[in-house]
């Protein structure tokens, strides 16, 4: 992925993130736009890649780099103070675009 075609995002995670590399890109992360029916999303889906520039000393909170892998992706809603959840078999994590 290329960093011109991700922004810079406040990540706060629901674990311990230290597992992650930081400058690595996670690719098997996504958003769902929809809703919850059950046990399963209504809506679309997009990969999103998460790349772990920095962590927050004393909490699960990291600075990151954020994208979408297609240009056919909502781009357009990552602009400053746009928040979504990740998922990766569940919720895992807000995301906060700086």
């Amino acid at each position: 992925m290329e960093s011109s075609r991700s922004v810079k995002a406040t990540i706060t995670w629901e674990k311990d993130p230290a597992r992650f590399l930081l400058n690595t890109w996670i690719t098997d992360i996504i958003v769902n736009y929809g809703e919850l029916k059950g046990k399963h999303f209504i809506g679309d889906s997009w990969t999103v890649p998460v790349r772990i520039t920095s962590f927050v000393e004393g909490t699960w909170d990291t600075f990151a780099d954020v994208g979408f892998l297609v240009d056919e992706a909502p781009w357009h809603l990552l602009v400053s103070g746009y928040t979504f959840r990740l998922w990766a078999g569940k919720e895992i994590a807000t995301v906060k675009i700086l």
